[in-house]
């Protein structure tokens, strides 16, 4: 027994070594498996019909009928929910305009719609933005909340694909310690602020 332990574990370290010897011999103590009965060598015979039963055909369509109403009032509450005049997140947004720098191309430009906040003092910001170049690969935009002109405060990053694209942040930064807002364009593996590509 201590050859066929021996040849298992070859050269290893001496707690290592401990340690495997102490779960060996339990494996030993243990002994084999004890043997399957008999009754469970072959699988249970196959039901010879289905025991499931079916909803008669009248059944079928009351179902189907109750279903579509359902998917019916549950679109309509969800576009009166969300086309309502009521108090959403955006009902009164601030908008802010962001425009291009030099760094940026001709047309580049963005809008940030800035929600009222929650309970906890976060508050909902859907970003436009339009015409930046697409970065190489490990590049990305930034979003800063800027005091004095320089960016302080990060709000969130992205890519851009396409001429437009749209995205949703939640920030929870008191808007009044800050004086306004700058993306600026980050190379591959650089997370300093980079050059400002849009600016308020």
């Amino acid at each position: 027994m201590t050859r066929d332990f021996d040849e298992l574990v070859g050269n290893v370290a001496p707690e290592e070594r401990e340690r495997l010897r102490r779960t060996h011999d339990l494996l030993v103590a243990a002994g084999p498996p004890p043997e399957l009965p008999p009754s469970l060598e072959q699988p249970p015979a196959r039901p010879t019909r289905s025991e499931i039963a079916y909803f008669p055909r009248r059944r079928w369509a009351a179902a189907a009928v109750a279903a579509a109403a359902l998917a019916a009032i549950a679109f309509g509450g969800g576009y009166l929910i969300g086309h309502s005049g009521g108090r959403g997140e955006f009902a009164s947004p601030r908008i802010v305009k962001m425009h291009r720098t030099d760094a940026a191309p001709v047309g580049a430009q963005a809008s940030l719609k800035l929600g009222e906040p929650d309970r906890a003092g976060n508050w909902p910001m859907l970003v436009n933005v339009s015409e930046l170049r697409e970065l190489p690969k490990g590049g990305y935009y930034a979003l800063y909340l800027t005091r004095n002109g320089k960016p302080v405060a990060p709000c969130g990053t992205f890519v851009v694909s396409g001429q437009r694209t749209s995205l949703r942040f939640s920030e929870p930064y008191e808007l009044s310690r800050f004086d306004g807002w700058v993306v600026t364009e980050q190379s591959p593996g650089h997370h300093e602020p980079g050059r400002a590509v849009l600016t308020t």
